[in-house]
């Protein structure tokens, strides 16, 4: 055998081992990588300011990141592994800026997630409650013009009552029966105080 023969096979071995365990260490690491986190500002006080972390899918903890422009450099200003964070040494008159990412440890290992979308903070006291919408009344119906409404029945508008029916003047009713004005009796009738006509 040639010299350094084993060690040459012990080499390829080693390799062969090494890369094996990469590959399965990337596949757990892929496979628990924590999942993007989201969150809301529920305080803003003088000189510091809470934070709600929603549950995060394999997130063992949070790492908080600050800074004073959206776009600016930020620094992690705090780490957590409770979802309600209060951050302090703010001044009431400056505006940040901030954003968040999960993190998951395993052993002495840890992964990273992706950051969160940036909320801003604004000045102490700057927010002001937005004021209720106002319901619209429903406009009052009135009645169509020309027509009363009826205290209990009414005749209809443009329709007058007719006129109750007089007798024809010179013509008055009969008690029973009496002559007719201007007529002469007949000769050889009764008056009605027993006389009797010519």
């Amino acid at each position: 055998m040639k010299p350094g023969y084993f060690k040459r096979i012990f080499s390829v071995i080693l390799a062969v081992v090494m890369i094996v365990t990469c590959i399965a260490s990337c596949e757990v690491t892929a496979a628990a990588r924590p999942a993007r986190p989201t969150f809301k500002i529920t305080k803003r006080a003088k000189k510091s300011v809470t934070l709600k972390i929603d549950k995060t899918r394999n997130a063992t903890g949070y790492q908080i990141f600050i800074s004073n422009s959206k776009h600016g450099k930020y620094q992690q200003t705090a780490a957590s592994r409770i979802r309600t964070v209060k951050i302090t040494k703010l001044k009431k008159d400056k505006t940040y800026y901030l954003k968040i990412r999960a993190f998951k440890t395993v052993g002495y290992h840890i992964t990273v997630g992706k950051f969160s979308k940036v909320l801003k903070v604004d000045k102490y006291g700057s927010k002001t409650e937005k004021p209720e919408p106002e319901v619209p009344q429903e406009p009052e119906v009135s009645p169509e013009p020309g027509v009363t409404p009826e205290p209990g029945v009414s005749p209809e508008p443009g329709v007058t009552p007719e006129p109750e029916v007089s007798p024809e003047p010179g013509v008055t009713p009969e008690p029973g029966v009496s002559p007719e004005p201007g007529a002469s009796p007949e000769p050889g009738s009764v008056y009605p105080d027993g006389g009797q006509a010519l």
